[in-house]
């Protein structure tokens, strides 16, 4: 077989470039930032660029308490969105403050990214220990978390009525024992 000379692979390349748009010989990928590689990997439900969307903007500052799901799912022109932390491994001290504060703002992040979003339920996860050999998925699987605080809010609730809310646990379904134990006692951190 006859080796291709440098005027043929010349040629060919010639002919490959008059092929190809400009455009695509000069596009790179854009960067991604360390918001939008967060959100995408917590992103969950059929509504998953909803739910990027969600995580870009909350990703935008470290969070207090590490949120580790971003789940956006609905149908036709609405949506409902789930967010889940971990009650541990808290970036810094948080105090009860700290945390109806965090709520209170990704609660207000979630609903300004979309219109169609009708609720935004936030609930916090602790694992539980479990022993080795322990079946944890499946049908006959055993829980490998609890939740610790779980909260549901509605389109068109203010955030001074949900900061009052988690205030005085109206509506909220939270484990007393978990908050005297997890959180930071005292003054709320800035």
């Amino acid at each position: 077989m006859r080796r291709p000379t440098n005027a043929a692979i010349a040629a060919l390349s010639a002919a490959i470039a008059l092929v190809l748009p400009i455009s695509a010989l000069a596009a790179k990928p854009a960067r991604s930032s360390i918001a939008q590689i967060d959100a995408d990997a917590r992103a969950r439900g059929n509504r998953h660029a909803l739910a990027v969307a969600i995580g870009e903007r909350l990703f935008t500052h470290v969070l207090p308490v590490q949120l580790l799901e971003i789940r956006a799912s609905g149908l036709g022109n609405r949506a409902y969105v789930g967010l889940r932390f971990s009650g541990e491994k808290f970036h810094g001290s948080v105090s009860k403050a700290d945390l109806d504060r965090e709520l209170v703002d990704v609660v207000e992040t979630a609903f300004a990214v979309s219109q169609q979003i009708r609720e935004v339920d936030c609930w916090i996860v602790v694992p539980i220990p479990v022993a080795p050999g322990t079946i944890v998925s499946g049908d006959k699987a055993m829980p490998t978390e609890r939740d610790v605080l779980t909260l549901s809010v509605r389109r068109g609730e203010s955030a001074a009525h949900l900061a009052q809310r988690l205030k005085g646990g109206e509506g909220i379904v939270v484990d007393p024992d978990w908050v005297a134990h997890a959180l930071a006692k005292g003054a709320s951190h800035a």
